[in-house]
């Protein structure tokens, strides 16, 4: 009788954690668009629950996905260069920033259904827009006001950053909320609301996208684009890329200064706009220096100084590229890693969507995943958008939801 009282007890607080679970995976969805802090706090929470319940159940196997093992092999990697780096303490305060992977296998092991996918995609998605809306206030009007402060001027508006501290960071957080919510628009057939909300979403999401001015996160969301209309075959590529024409010309119309933005490129060696190249040039000057291992995680900001090229700098904080910048840190082995997750990733779901032919959410969402990581590998080419905690957090949470519905439709999730 007493075991019997103890077991309903422990499969009780079972389900109190699975609550909590789910709760801290809502609440991250609501946190996400503005409030780093408050995302973090809830994965973080979510991640205890967890473990509590790994110790109740007694049962602590992983989910088997096949982005496992290339997450451990880049987290080895990283481990290594620690170990190896001349400045310990420095590269282990940077190893903890990379934590935030642990949201990937929290989403795969907790999430098992696609209604909880939808509702989760939902949240974050309705969430954007109210940030979208101000962003997209903030524009005309100069205000930002959570920190009561300006922003920075654009002829006669001004660059957008809803509410994190750059647009760069903006930009890129948008860039992949404006890809889920296209993808989801074009792909799922829902009536009423619903419809008018998907409909609304893009337009919404992608007008903040522009008025971040973001140029890298612009560059993503067009290869993007072409992904889901290369997904589609067909006609499909040439109605996007028709698409994207149209509405470059009506960005162009409706705000000019977005093309300013373009046309500020200026590679010239005596101009700001030339920082990148210089930036990249001294990262290879670190690749050279220790190419297998690197020069230890976060060795950028340590070592800038004895390697820069010298130049006009506008920026110094990181190389502005994702792959330099993992090169730098963990070596071409930890590059190759690093590459591996995002290989993985779209191999095994391009495949599950070539496999299911049917026209539902689950394909739907997966496709977008699809669209927001090559969005993301492209953007990483200009900016170091693997380091914005924000992204990142919304990098892990693409990929654990597609992953729990390529399981799915493998039939390895009940």
């Amino acid at each position: 009788m007493t075991f019997s009282c103890g077991l309903m007890q422990t499969k009780g607080s079972i389900k109190i954690t699975e609550k909590i679970i789910w709760i801290s995976l809502c609440g991250f969805a609501v946190f996400s668009p503005w409030s780093v802090a408050g995302a973090q706090t809830m994965a973080a929470v979510g991640l205890l629950a967890w473990l509590a319940k790994m110790l109740l159940s007694g049962n602590v196997n992983l989910v088997r996905t096949p982005l496992n093992l290339p997450i451990l092999l880049y987290v080895a990697a990283l481990v290594i260069s620690v170990i190896l780096s001349p400045f310990k303490m420095h590269s282990l305060s940077a190893f903890r920033e990379e934590w935030l992977l642990l949201i990937f296998f929290l989403i795969v092991n907790n999430v098992k259904e696609e209604g909880e996918v939808e509702k989760l995609l939902t949240i974050l998605i309705a969430v954007s827009i109210l940030v979208g809306l101000y962003a997209i206030w903030q524009h005309y009007s100069g205000m930002d006001l959570y920190r009561n402060e300006s922003l920075e001027p654009k002829g006669g508006v001004f660059i957008s950053l809803g509410f994190f501290s750059h647009h760069l960071t903006f930009g890129g957080y948008f860039m992949l909320t404006f890809l889920l919510a296209l993808v989801l628009f074009l792909r799922t057939k829902r009536a009423g609301l619903r419809r008018i909300i998907d409909f609304c979403a893009p337009i919404l999401l992608g007008l903040s996208l522009v008025f971040s001015y973001a140029r890298s996160a612009w560059l993503g969301a067009v290869m993007g684009i072409l992904a889901f209309g290369v997904l589609k075959g067909g006609k499909f590529i040439l109605l996007m890329m028709v698409g994207i024409c149209v509405l470059a010309l009506l960005i162009y119309v409706v705000e000019p200064t977005s093309w300013d933005r373009v046309k500020e490129i200026n590679l010239s060696k005596d101009k700001p706009e030339s920082t990148r190249i210089r930036l990249w040039q001294t990262s290879i000057r670190m690749i050279k220096e220790s190419p297998v291992w690197g020069v230890g995680l976060g060795g950028w900001g340590v070592l800038f100084d004895e390697y820069k090229v010298e130049g006009v700098y506008a920026a110094t904080c990181h190389p502005h590229n994702d792959y330099l910048n993992v090169a730098v840190n963990t070596g071409l082995l930890g590059l190759l890693a690093y590459l591996s997750i995002w290989s993985v990733f779209l191999y095994s779901t391009v495949r599950s969507v070539l496999k299911n032919t049917s026209s539902g959410l689950a394909r739907s969402v997966q496709m977008g995943g699809i669209a927001a990581i090559v969005a993301f590998l492209f953007a990483g080419l200009l900016q170091c958008y693997y380091t914005d905690a924000e992204v990142n957090m919304l990098l892990m949470f693409i990929l654990g939801l597609t992953t729990v519905l390529n399981l799915k439709a493998r039939g390895e999730v009940s």
